[in-house]
């Protein structure tokens, strides 16, 4: 038996864009990734048997067999194609049926040996949906099953920005899982390779959402880079807002130097608008991170008179408040307005950060009772 050489192995891994890490976390890839796919084209009342072997240039590139003799052919991959073509997968049916009782483990290991091989056929349009709907169950059911890695894996050998959104969205779902697992390096880096503009823009607000989340997580160092690749993404009205964000998240990661030529080239919105109290936040807890907390006592409140309870930042700009009387040592106040985070938004992240503050507040001894 021959061996393809590793010159030519590396090559196919480069040229797919796998990387060879995910390859070695991977044996199921080893084992199931090469297989073939083969499929029936239906031209009147003859029917053939295709072998496919590589989808590029928009063509899908097949083997056959034409009189005993094998053949190698390029077919326009559009509509009429497709209305010939039939790829049908006997396993699908158990598959649903396993679904319908959340049996997803047992999806993984029904699937997982014959829809691998359909991985590297995903760029072929949507409207082989015969190919694409059992590639999406496997790489969902992987998900629900909380078999993270090997989706990510998976997800990974697919092009999110050259095939249908359908797929970012099983990757905002492993993105939410990690966040569930705390793994909030494996849901930032997903977050960065979601693509954000043309047919995907609709990514967007998953993404500020990761980013508020890695933010109030106080994953600094992941955030910022992620806003910088949104800043490019995102439309002109938005820019501001995630410039603000940028700088603030410099400014809690003690990178106030680089954060200062942000806030400092940024116009201070009007009072009305809905960025002012933002800006304030951007500029109080610059003045709160270098120990000066009345200056940030002073302009955080302004900024809190201004905003409206429903504004995302107002559990942050609250906490930061409650931080401030509690360096001036008035530890009622901090733990009226630490105690408020945790009733009106028990679900930020700060109300977790603020219960963790009240928990180190000081216990107030109780007065003497009078004989």
């Amino acid at each position: 038996m021959r061996y393809p050489s590793i010159k030519a192995l590396l090559f196919t891994v480069l040229s797919l864009g796998f990387s060879l890490t995910g390859l070695a976390d991977n044996p199921y890839w080893a084992d199931f990734g090469d297989k073939p796919v083969y499929v029936e084209q239906s031209n009147g009342r003859a029917t053939n048997k295709l072998k496919l072997i590589d989808f590029k240039d928009n063509m899908l590139v097949t083997e056959m067999t034409l009189d005993g003799n094998l053949a190698e052919m390029s077919l326009p991959a559009n509509e009429s194609l497709f209305k010939t073509l039939q790829f049908n997968l006997p396993e699908m049916q158990k598959a649903n049926n396993l679904i319908r009782n959340d049996n997803y483990a047992g999806v993984v290991k029904l699937l997982r040996p014959v829809v691998y091989p359909l991985v590297k056929f995903s760029q072929v349009p949507e409207l082989f949906t015969q190919l694409h709907s059992p590639l999406r169950t496997l790489i969902d059911s992987l998900i629900s099953s909380g078999q993270l890695s090997e989706a990510d894996d998976l997800l990974s050998r697919i092009p999110l920005d050259k095939v249908d959104i359908k797929y970012s969205q099983l990757a905002i779902k492993l993105m939410g899982s990690y966040f569930a697992e705390n793994d909030y390096s494996a849901a930032a880096r997903i977050a960065r390779n979601l693509p954000k503009s043309g047919d995907y823009t609709a990514n967007i607000t998953q993404v500020v959402n990761a980013a508020d989340e890695l933010r109030g997580a106080g994953q600094y160092d992941a955030v910022i880079p992620l806003y910088r690749e949104i800043e490019k993404s995102v439309p002109d009205a938005m820019r501001k807002n995630m410039r603000m964000w940028l700088a603030y998240s410099l400014v809690l990661a003690n990178r106030v130097d680089e954060a200062s030529p942000i806030i400092d080239d940024m116009q201070e919105p009007e009072s009305k608008d809905q960025l002012f109290s933002l800006y304030k936040l951007l500029q109080g807890s610059r003045e709160h991170r270098n120990g000066r907390y009345d200056d940030a006592l002073d302009v955080l409140t302004r900024g809190f008179v201004r905003a409206q309870t429903s504004y995302v930042w107002v559990p942050e700009m609250l906490y930061l408040i409650g931080d401030c009387y509690e360096q001036a040592e008035d530890t009622i106040a901090a733990k009226n307005v630490w105690s408020e985070i945790t009733v009106l938004y028990p679900n930020s992240p700060w109300a977790t950060r603020a219960a963790e503050s009240l928990s180190q507040l000081p216990t107030s001894n109780p007065l003497p009772v009078a004989n």
